[in-house]
């Protein structure tokens, strides 16, 4: 377990450094952020992919709060499938997402979002507060000054989807 736990930590940083501008600055929220997001990715199974060489398609709805930290993504691969990224403007342009960022500006249609995503097999994640316990699959939490994660397994496995128990493990909460 201490070995999953270290490769990951590893990987989150080494993956921050390549994620950040080469001027040797603190990391910011959003850059650890992302960097869970891409990691996100590896640790998680779709079950209603037909092709495992489609692009993996990461959305973000509502106000952006990535900015440009998220475009080094673009064109990496995830479990052999390319990432690339969308910023729909409504909930008709989310059809072959398969991973749905949430910002806090979509609140007020948290519910909405949550059940197109978990009918359309989406992986949700977001920081707005309390995610997980109203449907979100991980949510970012801040402990002090730094970020983690939690998973609700039973919205993830409702949606078809397998969360490795590698990232089971470092969640700082699993609702099963």
């Amino acid at each position: 377990m201490r070995d999953h736990l270290k490769y990951f930590i590893f990987t989150i940083l080494c993956l921050c450094l390549g994620l950040a501008p080469a001027n040797g600055s603190i990391r910011s929220e959003y850059e650890v952020k992302a960097a869970f997001l891409y990691n996100f990715t590896r640790f998680v199974r779709w079950s209603q992919v037909v092709d495992s060489t489609a692009p993996l398609i990461v959305c973000v709805v509502g106000d952006d709060p990535f900015g440009e930290l998220l475009d080094p993504l673009r064109g990496r691969k995830s479990q052999g499938r390319e990432l690339q990224l969308r910023y729909p403007d409504s909930t008709f342009e989310l059809t072959g997402c398969d991973v749905l960022y949430i910002s806090q500006s979509q609140s007020r249609n948290l519910p909405e979002l949550i059940n197109l995503a978990r009918q359309e097999g989406m992986l949700t994640v977001s920081d707005l507060p309390d995610f997980i316990r109203k449907g979100g699959m991980l949510g970012y939490v801040k402990k002090g000054n730094v970020i983690r994660f939690e998973i609700n397994l039973k919205a993830a496995t409702e949606a078809g989807l397998t969360i490795n128990s590698r990232l089971l493990e470092l969640a700082v909460r699993v609702l099963r």
